[in-house]
């Protein structure tokens, strides 16, 4: 009963959430819009006490003493703030036309997207809660690529198909993480049209997946991106959508990802894995207020010996 209340609680909240973004983004002028999100992103830091905590000690982990309390604190507080403004974006984008999203985000590597096509054995774009992650497939679309994006649904079945229609009115097709055989059977069918499908997958926590290196300590990956590029034959290009000092955004396309494919075992899953980790950790680096930091849930320290699993906030805590 309870947990039926709270789906129908988050399920309502969020269609009414949609449904208020929609009709601010018909009245209210674009500045307003992008006011109040800074405002809830400033309120939310102090109240959410969970995004804070985790995100405060994930970075100060992951950059030791190159930053300072203050600083390290202002990152988090400028990542709730990226993701507060996303979220306007989003409702920009349902209200707005092709034309009008498309100018006001370039593109930059689109020759490396062009050419891994050429291959004709699919793409995988590669990218993470960086940026405005939400928009990644629909400007992709806009610019003529038959896109899908790979999605953990919620397990409300109301939520999920909401979040469906409404990827699909800014043209972003959904494939379903699970059940698993559908999605594997889907994507491999999306690989053999030549088609992208956008995997954001830079999400850690403790469970099954392949022990990675990141930031110095060691995080369980997921290894599904690199099995699926091993078994099709499809490239991997690293793509990410920031948001640039004035406020605009730009999606970046970079070269891409060499994958070791001398073979499809444990070993060359790991390699490459690895590289992703890797490509991840680089990307962050260079734009560390603009992801998620909530993504790692939990790491050991690198190199130790030591395979307990720990959780940042409760160490904090």
């Amino acid at each position: 009963m309870i947990s039926w209340l709270t789906g129908r609680v988050f399920f309502v909240t969020t269609w009414g959430g949609f449904t208020v973004g929609r009709l601010a983004v018909k009245w209210l002028p674009q500045r307003s819009l992008f006011a109040f999100a800074d405002l809830v992103a400033r309120i939310g830091f102090y109240c959410f006490a969970g995004f804070r905590t985790r995100s405060v000690t994930n970075i100060a982990v992951a950059f030791g003493n190159q930053l300072s309390d203050a600083a390290v604190e202002e990152t988090a507080r400028r990542t709730l703030r990226n993701f507060m403004r996303s979220c306007i974006e989003i409702a920009i984008a349902l209200e707005i036309s092709d034309r009008e999203l498309g100018s006001s985000i370039p593109i930059v590597g689109r020759e490396h997207l062009d050419a891994a096509l050429a291959k004709g054995s699919g793409v995988l774009v590669l990218s993470a809660h960086l940026g405005n992650f939400f928009l990644v497939g629909t400007r992709l679309a806009i610019e003529g690529y038959e896109n899908s994006v790979l999605i953990n649904q919620p397990s409300d079945k109301r939520l999920a198909e909401l979040m469906d229609q409404y990827r699909l009115q800014v043209r972003q097709k959904t494939i379903h993480a699970h059940p698993r055989r559908e999605a594997l059977r889907a994507l491999h069918e999306s690989m053999r049209r030549n088609e992208i499908t956008v995997v954001i997958s830079d999400e850690y926590r403790s469970g099954q997946g392949v022990e990675v290196p990141l930031f110095g300590r060691t995080v369980i990956a997921r290894r599904g991106p690199a099995t699926l590029a091993l078994r099709t034959g499809a490239a991997i290009v690293p793509a990410y959508m920031i948001r640039l000092r004035d406020g605009s955004l730009k999606l970046i396309i970079e070269p891409e990802l060499k994958l070791d494919r001398s073979g499809k075992g444990a070993v060359q899953i790991r390699e490459n894995v690895i590289r992703m980790t890797e490509w991840l950790e680089r990307t962050v680096r260079t734009y560390p207020d603009q992801w998620n930091w909530m993504n790692i849930r939990s790491w050991t320290i690198h190199g130790t010996g030591d395979t307990t699993v720990h959780d940042p906030v409760h160490q904090a805590m």
